[in-house]
């Protein structure tokens, strides 16, 4: 008797066990991409369509077009994980990818961050005696907004601009291998400062002045500015977010490939296991 009252409980248990199981993996695909959108995220490019001259942006339908100033277009490589899919690898000299958005949440509401996957090849300082290459870039002559930095020494910067182009916030630190992959992300906070990370952890941050952010209306450019300088490296998982997010927010964001609502990545094989 009480053999077969434990039987019913142990099974009753794994019966219960198994089916939130279940339960949470349905709802998981909703649990991503809120907890993603709740961050209001507003522009994502995956870079995961692997040929072509197009980079499907996943928000907002703001599809980024690969281009060249008299060279060839960005070239298609692996990205920094199997599950990251594809991503982009700029040469430093001619090309980029233009997204044709006018977002500049840094002027108009309560902040900004950027974050991407990079491989840094080289860096160099160009013709205008820039000491930095962008891996975000907004912004032109009268209309200067933001850029996520990689600089000469291989720190990762964050900078925000007035109009004019004086800085509002500009911090830069940490040092990045060559040719490894790392995650930058940069973040602003109105009437606060910007900060600077890598891999999720804070590498610099400095407080804003005076100067008022820029309400732009230029596109966003990877890996390019539209003055001249170029980045030489590879990018992926391109990302802004229209808020300043805390460190533990980009820390969590750094490895989750965010996918379309209604797909899992788990197989019922890893659910069946021990049941």
């Amino acid at each position: 008797m009480h053999t077969n009252n434990y039987t019913r409980r142990k099974t009753m248990i794994r019966f219960l066990t198994f089916s939130l199981i279940v339960l949470g993996l349905l709802l998981l695909p909703l649990f991503i991409q809120a907890g993603v959108k709740e961050g209001n995220l507003v522009l994502h490019l995956q870079f995961n369509d692997g040929a072509g001259d197009t980079v499907t942006e996943q928000i907002g339908g703001n599809d980024g077009k690969l281009g060249n100033k008299g060279g060839a277009n960005p070239t298609w490589v692996d990205g920094p994980e199997a599950k990251f899919g594809k991503a982009l690898d700029f040469d430093g000299k001619t090309n980029f990818v233009e997204i044709p958005v006018d977002l500049s949440p840094q002027a108009t509401g309560e902040g900004i961050t950027i974050s991407a996957w990079v491989k840094v090849h080289a860096t160099a300082t160009d013709t205008h005696g820039q000491s930095r290459q962008p891996v975000v870039m907004k912004g032109a002559g009268g209309e200067w907004e933001y850029a996520l930095y990689i600089y000469d020494n291989f720190a990762v910067g964050f900078s925000v601009w007035n109009c004019g182009g004086s800085g509002v916030s500009e911090p830069s630190g940490g040092s990045l291998p060559k040719d490894e992959w790392h995650y930058v992300a940069g973040s602003f906070e109105p009437g606060v400062g910007s900060k600077a990370y890598i891999d999720g952890e804070l590498v610099a941050e400095s407080d804003a002045n005076a100067n008022v952010p820029c309400d732009g209306t230029r596109p966003i450019f990877i890996a390019h500015r539209e003055d001249g300088q170029f980045l030489n490296a590879s990018v992926d998982e391109v990302r802004i977010w229209d808020e300043a997010l805390s460190a533990e927010k980009i820390a969590s964001f750094m490895y989750v490939p965010v996918e379309p609502a209604g797909r899992l990545t788990v197989t019922w094989g890893k659910i069946k296991t021990g049941y």
